[in-house]
């Protein structure tokens, strides 16, 4: 009996404190609603822009409130946290690690290493959370995650990652150096497009996977270095699309900037990279790492997510990369060469930019 009832006064409990939520959250909910939209209708005259953001606001609490008024409040906490978390961090981590480099310009490749590092640790104490639907795509196709929470997540990710893209550009006019988001090179093919941010998405997914899930995780200040390094590398040698490495950052400064989500016909080779390429690349690396951690000990896990880190970081760099490059620099030739003066083509002359000095 005394066991009995300690159990039902822990539930009663936890059932109280659910309903208690259930009512928060709804009025939170409906004041993020109309605060999102009287700063979207006050600052925007687009039509498509209010509309898309009106949806986007509405949508994402409409979700969540559906599923806390299922009765579970246990689910319906956890879920509707994970979106917070989510919202929040995107937000977060896009403002802080997209900031040194537009605050301060260019400082060469190591500062902004450490910059990108420091940031990186800031944004994930201050609110943690995946960030970044590749790493949610990522846990969902380990089975550490469930479709559910993948949607939650996703969206709120979407979301806070506009907000994030916001406070940037408004604060544009104190920085040095300019804020803008990633685009795919216009010059190359969706082949090359679509492979850059797979194996990007991939590499930094088995990074995730590697350094912050195994013992390495224990020690926070190297499990972020060297995720951050993944990051760096990824950054500097995978320019074809940018990169991104997530759609929400890359889909969310087109939406703050443009103040529209972007369509097909407009975007379609982001779409090809960002969201086809990176998630299909996070869901080979869940698949994969959940084989490795099935038949490898701790250290020979550690291995192989260095090896086919390696193996990925490889077939770009070495191979596509170098393919790319020659793509692109035809294909900019070739229109510097249509677009010459007619007396520069009377002449034979080469563009400007591609004469032997």
């Amino acid at each position: 009996p005394s066991y009995l009832g300690k159990n039902t006064s822990s539930y009663c409990k936890m059932g109280a404190s659910g309903e208690l939520f259930d009512r928060l959250f709804g009025a939170g909910a409906a004041a993020y609603v109309s605060g999102f939209a009287v700063v979207v209708y006050g600052a925007t005259a687009s039509a498509q822009a209010k509309l898309g953001v009106s949806l986007l606001a509405c949508a994402l609490p409409a979700l969540l409130s559906t599923e806390l008024a299922s009765g579970d409040h246990v689910a319906g906490d956890a879920l509707a946290n994970a979106w917070l978390q989510e919202f929040v961090g995107t937000a977060v981590m896009v403002a802080l690690t997209c900031m040194p480099g537009a605050l301060l310009g260019h400082l060469g490749y190591q500062v902004e290493w450490v910059f990108h590092w420091l940031m990186m640790m800031a944004a994930d104490s201050l609110t943690g959370g995946n960030v970044n639907p590749l790493v949610s795509t990522t846990m969902v196709a380990a089975g550490r995650d469930s479709t559910k929470d993948w949607v939650v997540k996703v969206a709120a990710q979407c979301g806070g990652a506009v907000v994030g893209w916001k406070l940037l550009i408004a604060a544009g006019e104190f920085m040095r150096g300019d804020v803008g988001g990633p685009a795919p090179d216009p010059h190359l093919p969706l082949f090359y497009v679509f492979w850059s941010e797979c194996l990007g998405g991939a590499t930094l997914c088995l990074a995730v996977w590697a350094f912050a899930t195994t013992s390495i995780g224990e020690v926070y200040a190297a499990k972020m270095g060297l995720i951050n390094v993944t990051l760096r590398t990824i950054i500097v040698y995978f320019g074809a699309t940018g990169p991104a490495v997530n759609p929400a950052l890359a889909f969310g400064y087109d939406f703050a900037v443009d103040g529209s989500w972007p369509t097909m016909e407009q975007k379609s080779p982001s779409y090809v990279a960002y969201w086809a390429g990176g998630l299909v690349g996070a869901a080979v690396a869940g698949l994969v790492w959940k084989v490795i951690t099935q038949k490898l000990d701790e250290k020979a896990q550690i291995g192989a997510g260095v090896a086919l880190i390696g193996a990925c970081l490889a077939a770009w760099i070495f191979v596509l990369a170098v393919q790319a490059q020659a793509i692109a620099d035809d294909t900019a030739y070739g229109k510097a060469m249509a677009a010459r003066h007619p007396v520069t083509k009377l002449f034979g002359r080469k563009p400007k930019a591609h004469r032997e000095l």
